[in-house]
């Protein structure tokens, strides 16, 4: 009897340890399958399962936040409903793929979200051993899709770059030509012609069509400003009035009487004016008034950007129209941010990044302020010059006065058949080649004949022969002392900018008029 009680208390001691180390064990599971839930529950990618009709049987949290739902309102839904009619006989194959291959499928796809944009995901199913459902991780791929779709624009913009600039130089060529032709026309009218009104005005639309060129080239070619002294006012209405061109909206324009002068590249800055213009057109669909303004303004006294103390000129823009969002108004210089929807009429968010780029290089600062449904105010500052600006004008008859031999290099036939055409009329002696081979022999005969030439204009780019720099070393060997100005349709070629360094005593910027080439010619020929 004791034997035997004492079996039974034995095997009530194993019962109970056995008991315990169930009652651990369970403990244990309920302890992992918490943390596996809570894992599956709060994981930072969508979570769900679908049966073969694909309805949605569970879904985690970042799910429902990437569905835009709760999920009470979730459960039970058919997942082809957050997707375009278009996609949905494309989730059947999907479905159909991951059950009957038992395969792990993937598959890219944008949801559709009450009340806000598209969401690109990927989807990654995998069938169940029961195959009554399967098991999907939902990943946004939207900002991986933007990445991609902005590494291949500024590759197309790169390409566009260099398309562009071949285009600009071309360009800026016939221009140049047309300009200096326009001039040599308004010598040989009468000044009392109605003709000459409409030969300025010829010659005041070729170069705002100039300024067209560097709108792209400013971003894609990322070109220095080429820094004059500037008179804003002009500069101001020409580039409303084009911005404004064929709109119901209109400009008041107030300007102060004793507006400073400003350092710029005024091709540049017009682009900024016409940019932001633009866009306050805009934001009026149905018409409105914008308000332009510029004024003096001194960085010591003056509440303004993080400026160096000094003298800014303000211009401000300001608008009643549309207004922009809080949260759209810290990334309206970003690239490629835009309100508007990218298609084959709309822009693709780089017009405020190229002003913002603009404004930089030339050392100012320039700034927004918006309330949504009020409008918006944009204000660029830019620094007052130190300096007063020439204001070269072409006279109605030039001085025929004996002057200097020049030579003339450009591949273009009617661009330098005019230069020395116009250069002759004013009494220099000219010759004119095709590139800079030419430009060497005609150079080095006129030295040995003892009649040198005293000034010669150098085209940069010469299309299948030598340019201005591979020139310039030759000719300053025949003659160290040869006045050179580079001439260049690039305008946002650093060469341009760096002139002085390479050699050059001067540049000039195609298009030029008369007036512009007969300055530059004159001030390195009276350096001696």
């Amino acid at each position: 009897m004791e034997i035997h009680q004492i079996e039974l208390e034995h095997q009530q001691s194993e019962l109970e340890t056995q008991n315990a180390a169930l009652t651990q064990s369970k403990l244990e599971l309920e302890a992992a399958l918490a943390k596996i839930t809570e894992l599956y529950e709060f994981a930072p990618i969508g979570y769900m399962s679908l049966d073969r009709a694909g309805t949605i049987q569970e879904i985690n949290v970042a799910g429902t936040e990437l569905l835009g739902g709760a999920r009470s309102a979730l459960l039970g839904r058919r997942f082809a409903l957050f997707l375009q009619p278009d996609d949905r006989l494309a989730l059947n194959g999907f479905l159909e793929l991951v059950f009957d291959n038992k395969s792990r499928e993937r598959w890219e796809v944008a949801l559709l979200r009450d009340g806000k944009s598209p969401l690109e995901v990927e989807l990654e199913g995998t069938a169940s051993r029961s195959g009554k459902e399967c098991q999907v991780v939902l990943t946004d791929i939207s900002e991986r899709k933007r990445a991609t779709e902005n590494q291949l624009i500024l590759s197309k913009l790169e390409s566009t770059g260099i398309l562009a600039g071949g285009i600009a130089h071309d360009f800026n060529n016939l221009l140049a030509g047309l300009i200096l032709n326009l001039d040599m026309a308004r010598t040989v009218v009468p000044a009392t012609h109605e003709g000459i009104r409409f030969l300025d005005e010829a010659k005041r639309t070729a170069f705002l069509a100039s300024g067209l060129t560097q709108q792209l080239l400013t971003f894609a070619q990322g070109g220095a400003p080429i820094l004059q002294t500037v008179a804003l006012p002009t500069l101001i209405h020409e580039s409303v009035r084009l911005a404004l061109s064929g709109s119901r909206v209109r400009a008041e324009i107030s300007v102060a009487d004793n507006l400073w002068l400003v350092t710029a590249d005024s091709g540049q800055i017009g682009q900024v004016v016409r940019n932001i213009v633009l866009n306050a057109r805009e934001a009026l669909p149905a018409g409105g008034v914008i308000t332009v303004s510029a004024a003096n303004v001194d960085r010591r006294t003056s509440t303004m950007p993080s400026l160096p103390p000094g003298g800014f000129v303000r211009v401000s823009i300001v608008d009643h129209g549309v207004g922009i969002s809080r949260e759209d108004l810290s990334k309206i210089f970003d690239p490629y941010f835009s309100t508007k929807q990218r298609d084959s009429r709309k822009g693709m968010g780089l017009g405020l990044t190229i002003c913002h780029t603009i404004i930089q290089k030339h050392g100012g600062a320039i700034q927004a302020q918006s309330v949504l449904g009020e409008g918006s105010t944009f204000e660029l500052y830019l620094p007052a010059a130190t300096e007063p600006a020439s204001n070269p004008t072409t006279p109605a008859r030039w001085n025929l006065q004996a002057q200097r031999k020049i030579l003339v290099m450009d591949d273009e036939a009617a661009l330098r058949v005019i230069c020395g055409r116009t250069l002759r009329a004013i009494g220099h002696e000219v010759e004119e080649v095709a590139d800079g081979e030419r430009a060497i022999a005609a150079f080095g005969a006129a030295k040995s004949q003892g009649r040198p030439f005293d000034a010669v204009l150098l085209d940069l780019t010469i299309r299948d022969g030598m340019g201005a720099i591979e020139a310039l070393p030759a000719l300053r060997q025949i003659n160290p002392r040869v006045k050179a100005i580079l001439m260049s349709g690039y305008a946002n070629d650093p060469s341009v900018a760096e002139h002085l360094r390479l050699g050059f005593d001067a540049a000039l910027t195609k298009p030029f008029d008369t007036a512009k080439m007969l300055e530059v010619l004159a001030g390195v020929l009276a350096r001696g």
